[in-house]
């Protein structure tokens, strides 16, 4: 009998355990920092971002992500410089740019080096290079002052000999409608990012003429820095150690998507890629994570600095703070 009541007590005891485990992990979870995270709507950056949340890297790293897309790239830099998030994707010369103009934002870490701008042309056109484009109309998706612009104009300045922006040939739309401008022959070549490139690829219609990140690592040596995340001195101050964990958490969410391409499946089927389209996709987006932040690389983004300081209209980076990178928080 006395064997029967220890056997009763230690089954009715597991259901006790269980539930202590569970308070402790929901009294964990509740110690964990809340961040708020910003991105374009439909970015590519959201691949790895969802697996942090959905492999619950950011709880394993004491932090509790909540992830918005924001429609507009105005949209999205006013929500990172106004405090309304606590970190946020964007083209590193932008949040340098605000730190220069006084608002309190930094670089914290690269995310993508541009292994997915791509000048696209229509199939059958004549055009082979960005040498070719003098002359030519084209169109940014980048606005006159994103940075893929600005790779874009400094690339055919310093390297080609000519700046679309000076003669009037280049202009900036909406990135949907580039392919229906190559159509039509309002514009030759336009300058796209992934997936849109992807997809106008593997279409068939379109074809590159140039990577710009592989090409300005080919032209200088450096690897460039396309998007980065940022955010602002007082998250920074009041959660350094959530920073820390927050990255520690990108890092090994960028790693998984690398070793499971079959996250890229349902991303692509949605944009209706073929699996060719899809691998192409994957193959991109793996080659384009940056994850090396230190002194080196960021002295690379300060000789860009220069270049763009030179080729873009007067106020453009006249100063590079020193205070608009930090290697604080990098694993």
């Amino acid at each position: 009998m006395k064997h029967e009541k220890s056997q009763v007590k230690a089954v009715l005891g597991i259901p006790l355990l269980i539930v202590a485990l569970w308070s402790l992990a929901f009294a964990a979870r509740a110690d964990d920092t809340p961040i708020r995270l910003a991105d374009m709507a439909q970015s590519l950056n959201g691949i790895a971002s969802q697996v942090m949340i959905d492999q619950e890297l950011d709880h394993k790293y004491g932090v509790d992500v909540s992830y918005k897309g924001y429609p507009t790239l105005d949209g999205l830099f006013n929500a990172i410089r106004g405090k309304q998030v606590d970190l946020g994707f964007g083209g590193w010369t932008g949040f340098a740019q605000f730190r220069a103009q006084g608002y309190p934002v930094v670089n914290i870490f690269p995310v993508g080096r541009g292994a997915t701008l791509d000048v696209l042309v229509p199939a059958d056109s004549e055009l082979q290079s960005l040498e070719d484009l003098k002359g030519k109309r084209v169109a940014s998706y980048a606005g006159a002052a994103g940075t893929a612009t600005v790779l874009l104009r400094v690339m055919l300045n310093d390297f080609y000999g000519f700046d679309p922006a000076n003669t009037g040939d280049l202009q900036y739309v909406g990135p949907g409608i580039i392919p229906a401008l190559l159509d039509s022959g309002d514009v030759d070549a336009g300058l796209l990012f992934d997936p849109l490139a992807t997809k106008a690829m593997a279409s068939g219609k379109y074809r590159s003429i140039g990577n710009l990140g592989d090409l300005y690592k080919e032209k200088t040596g450096d690897d460039f820095l396309w998007i980065s995340l940022a955010t602002n001195d007082d998250f920074a101050k009041a959660n350094p150690e959530a920073l820390s964990g927050f990255l520690k958490g990108w890092v090994e969410a960028v790693e998984y998507v690398k070793s499971h391409p079959a996250v890229f499946e349902a991303y692509g089927k949605k944009l209706g890629l073929d699996q060719a389209g899809i691998d192409q996709l994957a193959e991109r987006v793996i080659r384009d994570y940056a994850t090396t932040w230190n002194d080196e690389y960021i002295n690379g983004l300060k000789a860009f600095a220069e270049r763009a300081n030179r080729v873009m209209d007067k106020g453009f980076l006249d100063e590079l703070p020193e205070d608009a990178f930090s290697t604080q928080y990098a694993p």
